[in-house]
């Protein structure tokens, strides 16, 4: 109990790297323990990197993203809760992605050769003959017109109707998350989402204390079945990823879609549709969004390019009623005077110019080779040990392992003793023994190279 409260209190940053926590006598008065009580929670916590006692000095928080001692002693941070779990793991992940030492087989973005660097350096160069004529002020909360302009039209040639004034351009996806959930979503809101998802490992709905209500992916065909078990008085919104779903590459059929659509719009729950790896498929075409079938207002569509450009221009956007757009772009002009101008120009130019559209053809051709060659390697390796289903878009298979492959050992392994860093499935919401694999990220070689250390540990794992 008291290494569980120093902990939450390391984690969600109530206190901080450095700070000197409170005494043993305090914490002993605190809890009504003993001292030597305090004494195995500090020696404990110490062992796992997260705490370190200076003689004579005291006990202060430690660096314990940065510290081997963290991993080494995983085996302590298995008896934490879930929820617990899951946010160190996706502190630790986040710590060790920019690691290039790290070989990083479930990245969620372009390798760097799949970056369109030069078409990025064009646009640029266009972007520096006009940017004289420019203002340097702050710009508006809606963002760059041109673009706004250009995303309308695109979002128009899939069947989506609006304009610009439709358009609010934000700081990628998660961005436009958080924009609304606090200019949306209210606190009496109970958000329905599928399970596993991306949303689950970033806990941006607990920020704000709203309601959640999973419903699993594979289960989505029956919404409308699963809301109607819920005696949910609260207000309700649907938050979904339709389209080739982070982590499992899964897409929902044209039916749920329709079904999905006419409930909401009977019941008034608003539907926010995360459509970020729409672009990337690997069939004739994309299903539509579910924003096209919506007559109504009832849908907020949002996107980025950081899967298909670069993420570190950071550049998405909401497609919304254009009542909600002007309440979002009066959040941004309270928050960050919006997302960089320049990034907007350089992706406006990319877009006017058809480069962006020549990339994205070339790039759907790479990362199905690079799929299929993930397929072949699970084929020839894991047949015997996992099961997955093939992707026809996006950038992640998801496979699930024998239920006697400890998914959190098989974790701490490859990051100890290969440098090898997976997604486990557990920080998306899933109970199973799964893994997000990337094959968007690393060359053939690592790709090959990981998935082999994997197969290792996982069958040393099972065969303990």
């Amino acid at each position: 109990m008291i290494a569980k409260y120093i902990r939450d209190k390391i984690l969600q940053g109530d206190w901080f790297i450095g700070m000197k926590i409170p005494s043993h006598r305090n914490l002993a008065e605190q809890f009504d323990v003993n001292r030597v009580t305090i004494i195995k929670s500090i020696e404990l916590l110490e062992s796992e990197g997260f705490i370190l006692t200076k003689k004579g000095s005291g006990t202060y928080v430690k660096d314990y993203l940065n510290t081997h001692a963290t991993m080494n002693n995983w085996a302590h941070t298995m008896e934490w809760s879930i929820k617990e779990r899951s946010e160190y793991t996706v502190q630790l992940i986040n710590k060790l992605e920019t690691d290039p030492n790290y070989l990083h087989i479930s990245k969620g973005e372009l390798g760097k050769s799949l970056i369109p660097e030069t078409k990025l350096q064009q646009a640029m160069v266009t972007v520096s003959s006009y940017i004289s004529d420019l203002s340097f002020g702050y710009n508006n909360g809606y963002g760059y017109l041109n673009l706004r302009k250009l995303i309308a039209k695109r979002l128009q040639e899939t069947g989506i109707d609006l304009n610009y004034e439709n358009i609010l351009i934000t700081s990628g996806s998660l961005h436009a998350i958080q924009l609304l959930t606090t200019g949306f979503l209210s606190q009496n809101t109970t958000i329905l989402f599928n399970t596993p998802s991306y949303i689950e490992s970033t806990h941006v709905f607990d920020s704000f204390n709203i309601k959640k209500v999973r419903i699993p992916y594979t289960n989505l065909y029956n919404f409308k079945n699963i809301i109607a078990n819920y005696s949910i008085k609260t207000e309700k919104a649907l938050y979904i990823e339709p389209t080739y779903n982070n982590p499992t590459g899964e897409s929902i059929s044209i039916k749920t879609r329709k079904e999905i659509m006419r409930y909401s719009q009977i019941h008034n729950i608003p539907i926010i549709e995360d459509d970020i790896y729409r672009d990337l498929y690997f069939t004739s075409n994309s299903v539509p969004p579910i924003k096209s079938l919506d007559k109504t207002g009832n849908v907020i569509h949002i996107s980025s390019f950081s899967k298909s450009v670069a993420p570190a221009l950071r550049i998405g956007w909401i497609a919304a009623p254009e009542m909600l757009i002007e309440r979002l772009a009066d959040i941004r002009m309270q928050s960050d005077y919006g997302s960089s101008i320049l990034s907007q120009m350089v992706i406006y130019e990319l877009l006017k110019n058809d480069n962006f559209d020549e990339h994205v053809k070339q790039l759907r051709h790479i990362l199905k080779d690079k799929r299929d060659y993930m397929l072949d390697v699970l084929n020839q390796h894991f047949s015997h040990i996992a099961t997955w289903k093939i992707p026809n878009g996006g950038f992640f298979i998801w496979i699930t392992f024998e239920k006697n492959i400890d998914i959190k050992q098989l974790f701490f392994d490859l990051i100890n003793k290969e440098k090898i860093l997976i997604n486990p499935g557990y920080i998306y919401g899933s109970k199973d023994n799964t893994v997000r694999l990337s094959f968007a990220y690393e060359t053939l070689e690592n790709i090959y190279h990981a998935l082999i250390k994997i197969k290792h540990y996982a069958t040393l794992n099972a065969n303990k």
